[in-house]
C-alpha cells in the first residue's frame, strides 16, 4: 500500500459519512465496531470503575494507583501505560468482588442511556450484516452492556480478566484473528474512534475513524471527595503540600509536642495522624471556599490552572462525613495509649471497653468536634472579611490548627513552647505577605529556630530551673529546628558580611 493510500485510510471520516455508508451498505458484509465512545458514547472501564461501593474508599485506591504507578513496574511486555486500566480494573474487582454484580444494573442503565442510537440504526438498517464488537476493553465489563441491546451482536471481542495485561498488549486485528479469519478481517467494515487502531484500519476494506460529538471520557471517580485532593492538586499543585506541609511541619511537630510523652507513643501517633487528616479535611473546606468567593467577588481572581477541572470534587459535606470518622479512630487510638493495655506481655483489649474510659473517649471526641466546627466557623469568618482583618484571624486559626489537639491530649511546657513557635511561624509571614512584603525573602526555618531556643531560655532562667534545658525531649525538638532550618543557616552565613568590606563608591541606606 502506497503512502497516500495508507494516508487516505488513517484519514478522519465524519459522522453523516459513515451513517450514510453503512446504510447504503446493503450486501452483507463483517462489521467490526469498537465499543468505547463509539457504539457506547462512554467509556465502559471507567463506568465501571465509578460504580464501585464502597464510593469514597474505592476513589481513594484508584488515587493511590495511578500516583504509585505499579504498571510501570511490570515487565515491558506485560508492563507499561498500556496496562494501567488492567491493574486498575483488577485490584478494584479483588477487593470489592461485589461490584459485579452492582456492574449488572448500572450496565442496563447504560444501554438504554447512552448507546449510540444513529449508529445502531445505520447498521441495523440492513439485517444481513454480521456485527462484531472488537474492544480493549474487559469482555466481562462489556458483555453485561450488550445484553441488554435491541439487536444481535455476533461475536464479542475483548481483554480478559486475568490475562489482560496480554491482551491489551496485542493489537486489535490480532485480537480478532483469534476468532475471525484474516480474509473476512480484510473484506471487513471497521467503525472506531481511537489511532490506536491505526494497524486494523490499514488492512481492512472499509475503514473509519470517527470522533462521535456526543461520546464524553469521564474518568472514573471524577466527582468523588478525596480527603486532601482538593489541597494538593487544586489549592497548591505541584508544591507537595501533603508532604511538606501537613507531615513534615504540622504532624511531626505535634508528635514531637505530644507524643514523645505519651506512655505508648505508637498509639499515640496513629491517632495524632488519623486526627491530623481529619483537621484538615474541614480545613480544605475553608480553601475552596476561599477560591469560590474569589471566583465570584474579585476582579481578577487569582486562582490555578486545575481549579475548574477539580472544583467539582469537592462539596460541603463529604469532608465532614470523612473527619467524624477518621475523629472517632484517631481520638480511640489516643484514649488506647493512655490505658495500660499490656499486662504480662499480652494487649488486653478489654481495658480499652471499660466504662470510665468510653465515657473519656465520647468527651474528648465531642470536644474535638467541636474544634473542628470552631476552625469551619473562624475559616468562613476569614474569608469573608477583608484582607487587613484577616491577619488577626489568621492566628486563631493556627490556634485551632496548633493548640486545638490539646482538646484530646496533654503536653507539657516544652510541647507548648514548640507549638507556640509554630504559631508565630505560620503567622508572621503571613502579616508580611498581607503588607505588602515578601514572604519568600523571611526565613521561616531560622525563625522557629530562635523562637524556641529563645523562649527555652528565658523560661528555664526565669524558673531557675536547668532541666528543662536537659529535657530529652528538649533535645529531639532542638536537633530537629536545627536540621530544618540548616540550609537558611548556611544560606545567611554565606551571605553575610562586614560592612567595613564595602567599598566607599557604595553608599548604605541608613535605617
Amino acid at each position: 500500500m502506497t503512502k497516500i493510500g495508507l494516508e487516505n485510510k488513517l484519514a478522519q471520516s465524519s459522522e453523516l459519512e459513515t451513517l450514510s455508508f453503512l446504510k447504503d451498505q446493503s450486501t452483507a458484509s463483517l462489521i467490526i465496531l469498537d465499543f468505547d465512545e463509539t457504539l457506547l458514547l462512554r467509556n465502559s472501564t471507567e463506568e465501571y470503575l465509578d460504580t464501585i461501593q464502597p464510593r469514597a474508599i474505592a476513589a481513594i485506591i484508584l488515587y493511590i494507583l495511578d500516583a504509585i504507578k505499579p504498571w510501570k513496574f511490570l515487565p515491558g511486555k506485560i508492563g507499561g501505560d498500556t496496562c494501567r486500566d488492567w491493574i486498575r480494573v483488577l485490584v478494584v474487582t479483588i477487593l470489592f468482588p461485589w461490584n459485579i454484580f452492582l456492574w449488572r444494573n448500572h450496565a442496563r442503565q447504560l444501554a438504554a442511556n447512552f448507546i449510540n442510537t444513529e449508529l445502531v440504526a445505520a447498521i441495523t438498517t440492513h439485517e444481513s450484516h454480521k456485527i462484531v464488537v472488537a474492544t480493549k476493553g474487559f469482555e466481562f465489563i462489556v458483555q453485561p452492556v450488550i445484553k441488554h441491546l435491541n439487536f444481535a451482536i455476533h461475536e464479542l471481542i475483548g481483554c480478559r480478566f486475568w490475562l489482560g495485561s496480554i491482551d491489551r498488549h496485542k493489537n486489535k486485528e490480532d485480537l480478532i484473528a483469534s476468532k475471525i479469519s484474516l480474509p473476512e478481517i480484510q473484506k471487513s467494515v471497521v467503525v472506531t474512534d481511537s489511532r490506536d487502531d491505526a494497524s486494523l484500519l490499514a488492512i481492512v476494506k472499509h475503514p473509519f475513524l470517527v470522533i462521535w460529538d456526543k461520546a464524553k471520557y469521564i474518568p472514573a471517580m471524577q466527582d468523588a471527595y478525596i480527603p486532601l485532593f482538593y489541597l494538593e492538586k487544586v489549592k497548591r499543585p505541584g508544591q507537595q503540600t501533603i508532604k511538606q506541609v501537613i507531615l513534615k511541619n504540622h504532624l511531626f511537630s505535634l508528635i514531637l509536642a505530644l507524643s514523645l510523652i505519651s506512655p505508648h507513643p505508637i498509639f499515640h501517633i496513629a491517632g495524632l495522624t488519623l486526627l491530623v487528616i481529619a483537621f484538615w479535611c474541614i480545613y480544605e473546606l475553608g480553601y475552596y471556599e476561599n477560591d469560590q468567593i474569589a471566583e465570584k467577588f474579585e476582579e481578577k481572581p487569582v486562582l490555578s490552572a486545575t481549579y475548574h477541572q477539580y472544583k467539582s470534587k469537592m462539596d460541603q459535606w463529604q469532608p465532614w462525613y470523612w473527619a467524624v470518622i477518621l475523629s472517632f479512630f484517631g481520638v480511640g487510638c489516643i484514649e488506647a495509649s493512655q490505658i495500660d493495655i499490656w499486662q504480662g506481655n499480652h494487649l488486653v483489649i478489654s481495658e480499652l471497653f471499660v466504662k470510665e474510659h468510653i465515657q473519656d473517649l465520647f468527651i474528648k471526641l465531642s470536644c474535638w468536634l467541636c474544634i473542628l466546627l470552631s476552625t469551619r466557623l473562624t475559616y468562613v469568618a476569614y474569608n469573608y472579611l477583608d484582607e487587613q482583618t484577616r491577619i488577626w484571624i489568621y492566628p486563631i486559626l493556627q490556634v485551632w490548627k496548633f493548640f486545638g489537639f490539646l482538646a484530646v491530649s496533654v503536653s507539657n511546657l516544652i510541647g507548648v513552647i514548640l507549638l507556640f513557635s509554630q504559631l508565630l511561624v505560620e503567622w508572621i509571614p503571613y502579616s508580611i505577605y498581607r503588607c505588602g512584603g515578601n514572604r519568600r525573602q523571611f526565613k521561616e526555618q531560622t525563625f522557629r529556630l530562635l523562637i524556641y531556643i529563645f523562649l527555652c531560655l528565658a523560661i528555664a532562667t526565669g524558673m531557675h530551673d536547668i532541666s528543662l534545658l536537659t529535657n530529652p525531649q528538649f533535645v529531639i525538638i532542638l536537633i530537629w529546628v536545627i536540621l530544618r532550618s540548616k540550609s537558611e543557616l548556611i544560606e545567611l552565613w554565606n551571605n553575610a558580611y562586614l560592612l567595613s568590606s564595602i567599598s566607599p563608591s557604595h553608599t548604605l541606606k541608613s535605617d
